[in-house]
């Protein structure tokens, strides 16, 4: 390894670099279909959310694991395959983006492969493994977020965890809880600062004008995917990167769609310009 000079769009590229947090079932997937196209979308293995990904669109290259019958690959063979295939579509330049979905499952083989199995046993191991575990995670980011694709993102479960550790004499029910990534132990505090863009996804109630939730031809609540872009309330799992004067002009909730995010940047980008003209 050593010192290079980045090439000139890396902060563009850089603020494409997402990770898209949120329990199962706020569609995800559907979000994910928003951003610049073609896309590539490859399933961790393990992730099921391909069955929402339309068949024959030929903007929409989806790559799914199929593990062979009776045939059970050790934590690293899986590793290997996933980052083979992740690069192989980077070097095909056909993509303007490339989404990862379910990084909580890659998590669980790299912590599977540094304790030789033990974890996915459910066996004891050594705390300190956690950190090597970590590393792997980080180098995989790195890998695939240092190329040319202008987008390139990962999806990832969120739940309920704890804030903090637990401090002398407290219990662990004590310690409050907040929306983080659903990844093991100090990971989901460590992962935010790898990447530009961390979203939250959840689903919102659309409301009309005087507040009464919509509903649908058959009475249904009428529910919307929104993004979080930032930390409030129980939310921790968002924030964005860039100019604080920037960032500080993008709302808190927008609309889950790519387009929504470029268009609330491109205008808290406009704004701060001409303030600061003036």
């Amino acid at each position: 390894m050593s010192y290079v000079t980045p090439p000139t769009e890396v902060k563009e590229t850089r603020r494409r670099r997402l990770l898209l947090n949120g329990k199962s079932g706020s569609r995800k997937t559907t979000a994910v279909l928003t951003s610049p196209r073609p896309i590539a979308v490859l399933n961790y293995p393990g992730e099921l959310g391909w069955d929402t990904i339309p068949d024959g669109d030929p903007d929409v290259y989806k790559r799914v694991w199929a593990e062979d019958a009776g045939k059970r690959l050790k934590a690293a063979d899986i590793i290997k395959a996933v980052e083979g295939e992740a690069l192989e579509i980077i070097a095909s330049g056909k993509y303007r983006s490339l989404w990862m979905e379910g990084l909580h499952h890659f998590v669980s083989f790299c912590l599977d492969d540094v304790t030789d199995g033990a974890y996915l046993r459910g066996d004891e191991f050594e705390p300190r493994q956690y950190g090597l575990a970590y590393r792997m995670v980080f180098d995989h980011i790195a890998r695939m977020s240092n190329t040319n694709v202008p987008v390139v993102g990962w999806t990832c479960w969120a739940e309920m965890k704890a804030e903090r550790g637990k401090r002398p004499g407290e219990r662990q029910d004590d310690i409050p809880k907040k929306v983080l990534s659903a990844l093991p132990g100090q990971l989901p505090h460590q992962i935010m600062g790898r990447f530009s863009v961390m979203l939250y996804q959840a689903l919102q109630v659309r409301k009309d004008k005087s507040g009464v939730p919509a509903k649908n031809a058959r009475g249904e609540t009428i529910q919307d995917a929104v993004w979080h872009t930032r930390q409030h309330g129980d939310v921790l799992c968002a924030g964005l990167k860039g100019p604080a004067a920037v960032i500080e002009r993008i709302p808190t909730i927008i609309p889950a769609d790519y387009t929504a995010l470029e268009q609330a940047w491109a205008e808290a980008e406009s704004t701060s310009t001409k303030e600061a003209a003036q």
